[in-house]
């Protein structure tokens, strides 16, 4: 469904978003929802740019509860982790400064 991004269960999502070896960017989103489209496109170029260094994930909430455990209850939204810790969030359409802080704070740029 977003190309370049892997696709997270409930089952995966401490171990690879949250506790992975590498940062990861995780889109939240609600299946048929007009913004996902507008999400994907703001966050795409920054997987090209850093899918080396950070995993870029996807959930559907409609079939999951991590978001709810999360206290996620707008969607799409976009989570930022790195070493277990949320260190952004974005429940709204970001500005692309926005995404390329939150990237540069994961990166520790």
């Amino acid at each position: 469904m977003f190309e370049g991004f892997e696709e997270l269960t409930d089952k995966d999502f401490y171990e690879k978003a949250m506790a992975g070896e590498k940062p990861a960017v995780v889109l939240l989103t609600m299946p048929d929802n007009p913004k996902n489209q507008t999400f994907y496109e703001r966050l795409i170029r920054f997987q090209r740019l850093y899918g080396d260094k950070i995993n870029f994930y996807w959930m559907d909430v409609s079939k999951h509860t991590s978001a709810e455990d999360l206290g996620v209850f707008d969607f799409p939204t976009v989570l930022y982790f790195r070493d277990t810790m949320e260190l952004e969030r974005h429940d709204y359409i970001p500005e692309e400064e926005e995404v390329e802080r939150a990237i540069r704070r994961l990166l520790r740029l």
